[in-house]
C-alpha cells in the first residue's frame, strides 16, 4: 500500500487509513483528543481480535498520556446489541463514576462500533469515542458516517443514533487476519457502493474470483471514499443517503428471519442476498438491464448461497419493521442502472409477487 497516511472525509469525524497504525494513531489522537493532560479511556473491544493483535494494540496506548479505567473483551455478535446489554453497561459506568472526559476507543467490527457508538452517543448526553474497525464489513460500511444502533427483539437497529467518533483509524493489516466469511461479508457492502457508484467499480468487483483475500487498498479506499461522499452530503439520512440502504430491507428481514429460527448469517451474506433481490425489482419495475443483473446475481450466487431462501409470509413481518416502512405501502431503493438509484414505494401485494418471481428466478439462474 501507499506509504503515506490517506486522509478521507471532513475535519470533524476524519477517516484514517494507515499502514502505520502506531505512528499515525498518536499523531491524530494528540490532534482530536490532545495530550495536554491523561485522559481517561474505556476500551471496548473484540475478545478474539483484540487478543491475536494484543502486542499492537497494547503499543498504542503505551505511546499516549491515557489512563485505562476499562478493557471490556466482548465476544461479538448481533446479540451484543441489546437493551439488556446496553442497561448493564451503563449502569456499570454509572456506579464506577465515568466522567465526561471519557475517551469510548471501540475496537473490533460494526456490532462493536455500533454498541460502543450508541453508549459513546447516551452516557451523560455524550462522550467522545475513537474508532478502530478491524473487519472489512466495518472499514467500508458499518464504521463510517455516525449511524449507531441496537437491535428489539429479533429487529434490526430499531433504535439508533448519529453520532461521530472523533476519528476513525483503519489499518488493513488486520484485514491479515480474517477468515474467507469475514472477509467476504465485507465484499459484500463493498459491491453495493459499486453498484450505487459506476460501472468501472462495478466491473472492478466483478472480476474479483477469490473472496479470501484482501481487496488492495486502492479499492478499500474507493469503497470508503463513496459511502463518506454520501454521508456528508445528507448526514441525518434525508436524501441521498438512503441511497446506501440499496439491499437493506430484504437483507435485514433475511438476517432477522434466519436468526429467529437460530440458522444466524453474517450482515454482509444477508445483504448479499438482499442486494440480489433488489437488483430482480429493479429489472421488473425499473427496466433495469437483463444482462447486468444476471451478471451481478451470477456473481453474487457464486460467492454467497441463494438457496433455500424463505417465502414472502415467512419474512412479511421482518419487512414491516423495516425503517422504511409506511402505511402506503414498502419503500424500496431500486436502480434504473448502475449508478442510478431512486426510492418507490409498491404495494405488498405486489412486494409478495414480484418475490415469487425472484425465488424462481434465482433456482434457474
Amino acid at each position: 500500500m501507499e506509504k503515506k497516511l490517506i486522509r478521507i472525509g471532513n475535519n470533524n469525524s476524519p477517516v484514517l487509513v494507515s499502514n502505520n497504525i502506531k505512528k499515525d494513531f498518536k499523531r491524530w489522537w494528540q490532534l482530536s483528543i490532545g495530550t495536554h493532560k491523561k485522559t481517561p479511556i474505556i476500551i471496548i473491544a473484540d475478545e478474539v481480535l483484540y487478543d491475536y493483535h494484543n502486542e499492537t494494540l497494547e503499543s498504542l496506548f503505551l505511546e499516549i498520556p491515557v489512563q485505562i479505567i476499562e478493557l471490556r473483551k466482548i465476544k461479538s455478535s448481533e446479540q451484543i446489541k441489546s437493551p439488556q446489554i446496553v442497561l448493564e453497561i451503563l449502569e456499570e459506568w454509572s456506579s464506577k463514576n465515568v466522567t465526561r472526559d471519557t475517551v469510548i476507543i471501540c475496537i473490533g467490527g460494526g456490532t462493536i462500533t455500533d454498541l460502543g457508538g450508541f453508549l459513546s452517543s447516551i452516557f451523560k448526553r455524550g462522550l467522545r469515542c475513537v474508532f478502530i474497525p478491524t473487519t472489512l464489513l466495518a472499514m467500508t460500511d458499518a464504521s463510517l458516517g455516525g449511524k449507531n444502533a441496537i437491535n428489539l427483539n429479533y429487529s434490526k437497529n430499531q433504535v439508533g443514533t448519529f453520532y461521530l467518533p472523533k476519528f476513525t483509524m483503519i489499518s488493513p493489516d488486520f484485514l491479515d487476519s480474517l477468515s474467507k466469511d469475514n472477509l467476504s461479508s465485507g465484499y459484500a457492502e463493498m459491491m453495493k457502493h459499486a453498484i450505487l457508484q459506476n460501472k468501472s467499480f462495478t466491473n472492478k468487483m466483478l472480476s474479483i474470483n477469490d473472496l479470501s483475500i484482501k481487496p488492495s487498498t486502492n479499492l478499500l479506499v474507493e469503497s470508503i471514499r463513496f459511502k463518506l461522499k454520501i454521508v456528508n452530503k445528507d448526514p441525518k439520512e434525508k436524501k441521498e443517503r438512503i441511497f446506501l440502504n440499496l439491499g437493506h430491507t430484504f437483507g435485514h428481514a433475511y438476517e432477522s428471519y434466519y436468526s429467529y429460527i437460530n440458522q444466524s448469517i453474517s450482515h454482509g451474506n444477508a445483504v448479499a442476498k438482499g442486494l440480489a433481490e433488489a437488483l430482480f425489482f429493479s429489472f421488473k419495475l425499473k427496466g433495469f438491464n437483463e444482462k447486468t443483473m444476471c451478471d451481478i446475481i451470477t456473481w453474487i450466487k457464486k460467492h454467497y448461497s441463494l438457496d433455500r431462501l424463505p417465502n414472502y409470509e415467512q419474512i412479511c413481518n421482518f419487512i414491516k419493521k423495516d425503517k422504511k416502512h409506511i402505511n402506503s405501502g414498502l419503500k424500496l431503493v431500486l436502480l434504473e442502472s448502475i449508478g442510478s438509484p431512486e426510492t418507490l414505494v409498491i404495494e405488498e401485494k405486489l412486494c409478495k409477487e414480484i418475490h415469487r418471481e425472484f425465488l424462481e428466478f434465482i433456482a434457474n439462474i
